[in-house]
């Protein structure tokens, strides 16, 4: 057995490293932890084994105390990478969370005390008997469903891997029972290794977290380089090089990445050399329940039309990013921030992780609040979703009519709140109500009619809204042509937007 003591302060090193030599075979690794509760939520810990390989890596939180490296995912803590415990100089980090150390410690300090030993324990919340990284990786091409349909989903999930309130299994249980198909957990700045089995499908993903911004990446099957880094420099000038650096390996490895709450509070988008030509998804609805969520997505929203019109192609996706419990309930709030709030609708032809990821870089994407919706056009008899490109050849096409066929229905949960939705047509930058029609207590439908005006870029898109209960839908553009910008930085679009 032996014990570590870590001193965590404000303007202190938020990177401390300790080892420990295990001399011998041993069957299990116990590491206990001993942090003042109202701290925890400050502190990662580390473990990296005598081969350098990392075998745990979690944010403290709200999870347990006792964390265990065993020889398979249900022996083994969430956080934690199964397998033999190698003899040899093993190394234990505690890395203090930047961004909560600034917003919560101020002048006080504290210890962290880890100790190690081989005592045999109850894991509490193991990894689940998904292995994504040990023996089994992560199955991309697994085949969940064969339909051809809209499938429901969360892009934006937090569980007490991180400063989630919330185990895997039991955000498994609420995501069945919101009807989610899919499921992302974007933990900060940490992955899972595993996950329990589920109905559901769930996809590896993180919320790379930083000072100047926060980004998900999505069908990330192995941890990013740069991620220690971003925790070891975070605040230092170097951090934009690391976003920088991170999303140029998300692009190459074909990882999706998306902006998170790029307006929300102390939580803005502020890496304002972010080029344009690389931006391809922008979460535009985050956690509606949220104090400060309404005028925050409204921008969002704002900024993205203001995009297209510029001619960049960018797909707006939602994401509950749900941290409580069931029955929590944010300051001002009348229903529970839960995953699913909004649900982020994807057409796939069958559901895979990797049709998920593809379909999601198409744009077939509806962002959805207290409703489903399906929205198909039709052109010259082809059938085409959101986010599809129609392109046309000539001046003759111009007369030709693209029919939108739109459903709308109300969910059964919606918090005892009557929900009348009011559809609305966006056409570069135009809106438009559009009427619907009633076919039942629950569902709304329309089919509208519209053309192409010109050659060049045009864009159109679908919004519904509630005059009592404000956004209930986004529906991402179909468009034609091309714009060439004089835009290249989010900074300059940010600073053209708001000038505007």
């Amino acid at each position: 057995m032996e014990t570590l003591i870590y001193h965590i302060e404000n303007g202190g090193s938020t990177w401390q490293e300790r080892t420990v030599d295990v001399s011998s075979p041993i069957k299990i690794m116990n590491i206990k932890i001993n942090i003042p509760k109202e701290y925890a939520l400050l502190c990662y810990i580390i473990v990296k084994d005598s081969n350098g390989k990392f075998r745990m890596f979690r944010e403290i939180g709200y999870g347990p105390r006792t964390l265990i490296i065993g020889n398979d995912g249900m022996h083994t803590t969430a956080g934690g990478t199964a397998g033999d415990i190698p003899i040899g100089r093993w190394k234990f980090i505690i890395c203090a969370f930047r961004e909560y150390v600034m917003q919560r410690l101020g002048k006080n300090s504290f210890n962290v005390k880890v100790t190690i030993s081989d005592d045999i324990s109850s894991v509490k919340e193991p990894v689940g008997e998904q292995d994504w990284v040990g023996n089994k990786e992560f199955d991309i091409d697994k085949n969940y469903s064969d339909e051809s349909r809209w499938y429901k989903g969360d892009f934006h999930t937090h569980t007490r891997l991180s400063d989630g309130k919330e185990t895997t299994r039991s955000a498994m249980k609420k995501a069945e029972q919101m009807g989610m198909d899919f499921y992302i957990p974007t933990e900060h700045n940490v992955l899972h290794t595993g996950w329990p089995e589920a109905k559901v499908m769930v996809v590896p993903g993180v919320e790379i977290t930083t000072s100047l911004g926060h980004f998900n990446i999505f069908g990330c099957l192995g941890m990013p380089g740069r991620l220690t880094h971003i925790l070891k420099h975070d605040g230092e000038d170097r951090i934009s090089q690391e976003v920088e650096y991170t999303i140029r390996e998300a692009d190459e490895k074909e990882w999706l990445w998306s902006i998170n709450h790029p307006f929300l509070h102390i939580w803005k988008w502020t890496y304002f050399d972010l080029k344009l030509k690389n931006l391809r998804l922008m979460e535009i609805i985050n956690d509606p329940t949220y104090e400060y969520a309404k005028k925050a997505n409204e921008d969002a929203i704002s900024f993205i039309d203001f995009l297209w019109q510029q001619g960049f192609r960018v797909f707006g996706l939602g994401g509950s990013d749900s941290h409580n419990l069931i029955d929590e309930r944010y300051e001002g709030a009348d229903e529970p921030s839960v995953p699913g709030d909004p649900a982020t609708l994807v057409y796939m032809d069958g559901m895979t992780p990797s049709k998920l990821l593809k379909a999601v870089s198409k744009g077939h994407v509806i962002v959805a609040r207290y409703i489903t919706m399906e929205v198909y056009f039709l052109f010259e008899n082809k059938k085409y979703l959101p986010g599809d490109r129609i392109e046309i050849t000539g001046d003759s096409e111009f007369e030709n009519d693209i029919v939108a066929s739109v459903t709308i229905k109300i969910n059964e949960e919606t918090y005892g709140k009557n929900i009348i939705p009011e559809l609305y047509l966006i056409e570069n930058g135009v809106k438009r109500e559009v009427v619907l029609e009633k076919r039942d207590e629950r569902t709304y439908m329309a089919d509208v009619v519209t053309n192409w005006h010109t050659i060049d870029w045009e864009w159109k898109r679908f919004e519904v809204l509630s005059k009592d209960y404000g956004f209930l839908g986004y529906v991402n553009p179909i468009f034609h042509g091309r714009k060439k910008s004089k835009l290249k930085t989010f900074g300059e679009a940010v600073q053209l937007w708001r000038g505007q």
